[in-house]
């Protein structure tokens, strides 16, 4: 969501529309790594559903999973999940001064500044596909192909991508109550989008419309658990199924996200992987 806010504020988009201050922001950055160009956001907060999702509202939507044996391993743990007692961060909550939005296209003349709040989720149900283009349409169509990769996210769709909606539109709601209230609400001045009288309805088709996937991408060599190669592409020792001497080092083999910034993780991926690579040298 993006709110105007309080013009007062230094703000990450005049550097956008001031080519005085993004020049000397610059020469800052270069001379003494100092400045704007610097500073990153640090209101971040990663938030459990049961703190403002109502314990039977939970409940409703953990009670829709079907019979165990008709679902992934992934989808069983994200149901699970759902109603867990654990403080589990769901949902990232991050308020950042300037408009993050590539929806949001206000005009610089009306003078007005905004602020970004964005709501990400964790533990997405929807699952897309990544496919490399046929080799015959590589080759015959070259120029029909946008990028080396068909990609499709699949935001709230499949069989439980409703499920997604429902949790983003609580998020949306709890996001609005944030901002409503002080300290923060005293340096917003209104909602800019979507707009303050939208209904339920657009609300929802809003959320549709405006998903995007927003850094730390996991999960694309997923390691597969009891799944074997029908569920994923690494093993427990981020083999390769099916190709040896391959391994994969690296957030990809995470199955699911986690409730934190990934940074630490891989770096505990890497060691890991560097000391099985070893001890399966040394067993040869």
């Amino acid at each position: 969501m993006i709110f105007e806010v309080d013009q007062s504020l230094a703000n990450p988009d005049d550097l956008k529309i001031d080519s005085e201050a993004a020049s000397s922001a610059w020469d800052k950055y270069i001379t003494s790594k100092s400045g704007p160009l610097t500073i990153l956001p640090c209101s971040i907060c990663y938030l459990p559903l049961s703190h403002f999702v109502s314990s039977e509202k939970l409940s409703s939507l953990a009670s829709l999973s079907p019979s165990i044996d008709l679902i992934s391993e992934r989808d069983s743990i994200l149901f699970r999940r759902l109603s867990h007692p654990q403080k589990l961060g769901q949902v990232e909550y991050i308020f950042d001064l300037g408009n993050w939005s590539p929806f949001f296209n206000p005009s610089p003349s009306k003078g007005k500044k905004y602020g970004t709040m964005l709501q990400i989720l964790q533990y997405p149900f929807s699952r897309g596909s990544i496919h490399i283009h046929p080799p015959d349409v590589v080759l015959t169509r070259p120029s029909t192909i946008p990028d080396k990769l068909a990609i499709d996210p699949k935001y709230y769709f499949g069989r439980h991508g409703h499920l997604d909606l429902e949790i983003m539109k609580q998020c949306q709601l709890f996001a609005q109550k944030i901002c409503s209230t002080n300290p923060l609400a005293d340096i917003i001045r209104a909602r800019a989008f979507p707009p303050p009288s939208v209904s339920d309805v657009e609300l929802e088709d809003w959320i549709v419309q405006t998903t995007i996937t927003d850094w730390h991408p996991v999960g694309t060599c997923a390691m597969s658990g009891k799944g074997g190669i029908k569920m994923g592409v690494v093993d427990e020792r981020l083999r390769v199924y099916g190709v040896r001497g391959l391994r994969v080092v690296d957030a990809s083999i995470m199955p699911l996200q986690i409730s934190a910034h990934p940074q630490a993780t891989v770096y505990a991926i890497a060691e890991k992987a560097a000391h099985m690579i070893l001890q399966d040298q040394r067993a040869r």
